[in-house]
């Protein structure tokens, strides 16, 4: 959650700000032009996932800016984790827990994905998708781990697959 909410700062309405939260767009025209081309695949993804749920497909524009914060979220959480494990731990993984068949990576995965869990009725899941900033929570998940290699790499995706995509993965950052 911490590295989501920093991402924000870099998204398409934290940019707009100055280190003093005062409304001063400090980009160049250039990093603009740059982030705005970036975008378009992933608001191209997210507009591509059809919420059965709601009968509705998800307005990648209009949850873009909490998209790119869960995409950036994720990426930052691991490299944090990661770097705590080789710089606090001497590079020792954590034991494992008994009965537990899955790597330390994959557990990480595991637990980003748990946070996200909840449930919609239909009327609720339609007035989300309206009027909702962020991406319904299974989309939250797919779309942020199907973008990031180091997750693929630690469940072995498939390439081109809806947990891969690939060389048509979307980073902004």
């Amino acid at each position: 959650i911490v590295g989501h909410e920093f991402t924000h700062g870099f998204d398409s309405n934290g940019r707009k700000y100055d280190k003093n939260g005062n409304l001063n767009p400090w980009w160049s025209l250039q990093s603009e032009e740059k982030f705005k081309e970036k975008t378009k695949c992933m608001i191209n993804q997210y507009n591509s996932y059809y919420w059965k749920k709601a009968g509705l497909n998800i307005k990648g524009k209009r949850t873009l800016a909490e998209n790119i914060a869960d995409n950036g979220g994720l990426r930052e959480a691991f490299r944090a984790y990661r770097k705590w494990i080789k710089e606090k731990r001497q590079g020792e993984e954590e034991a494992l827990l008994p009965g537990i068949d899955f790597t330390h990576n994959q557990l990480f995965f595991l637990s980003y994905a748990h946070v996200r869990c909840n449930s919609f009725k239909p009327e609720a899941a339609r007035e989300q998708i309206y009027t909702g900033v962020h991406s319904p929570s299974q989309f939250r998940v797919i779309g942020a781990m199907s973008n990031f290699e180091e997750f693929r790499k630690a469940f072995n995706c498939p390439e081109n697959t809806t947990m891969n995509r690939g060389a048509d993965s979307c980073r902004i950052w």
